[in-house]
């Protein structure tokens, strides 16, 4: 009777144990400010793929929805690809990773590539994470947000 008891305590308890255990997906979806965050920081909470939802911005500032199902995705190791159903992939490179300062003295990482098609790298800024949705601003006057959530 002892030895079953004690295997029904001990099963319980596992499955008290793992149900109470996060999801590391879940763990990371939720509102944290990224720009003023160290590099590893903003490179752990950034990883997966991302589809565009909406853009908006630009020098007479509007509001683009996606229709063509954009997308980002980041690896751990700063690779970033970047596509949608249009074109297919645009952008499959290496992420350079440059400390800058912005506004009110405050420094931020740039995530910046280079890709085919056009001349100078992007730069963006990795600005937070709210509720689930990853938003990204162009680096300079009149850009564009991007508001991205993840898949």
């Amino acid at each position: 009777m002892k030895k079953k008891s004690l295997v029904i305590i001990s099963a319980l308890m596992l499955i008290i144990c793992f149900t109470q255990c996060k999801n590391n997906d879940e763990e990371l979806l939720h509102n944290i400010v990224l720009y003023n965050q160290p590099l590893p920081t903003i490179q752990k909470y950034i990883q997966g793929k991302w589809k565009l939802e909406y853009a908006y911005g630009g020098l007479m500032t509007h509001k683009y929805i996606d229709t063509q199902n954009s997308y980002m995705a980041l690896s751990r190791n700063n690779h970033i690809t970047m596509g949608n159903d249009s074109y297919g992939v645009v952008v499959d490179t290496t992420i350079v990773w440059k400390r800058e300062k912005i506004i009110n003295n405050e420094y931020t990482y740039l995530l910046s590539y280079c890709w085919s098609g056009y001349l100078w790298p992007e730069y963006l800024i990795v600005y937070q994470i709210k509720n689930d949705t990853l938003i990204v601003k162009d680096y300079g006057d009149d850009g564009y947000d991007y508001y991205y959530t993840k898949y």
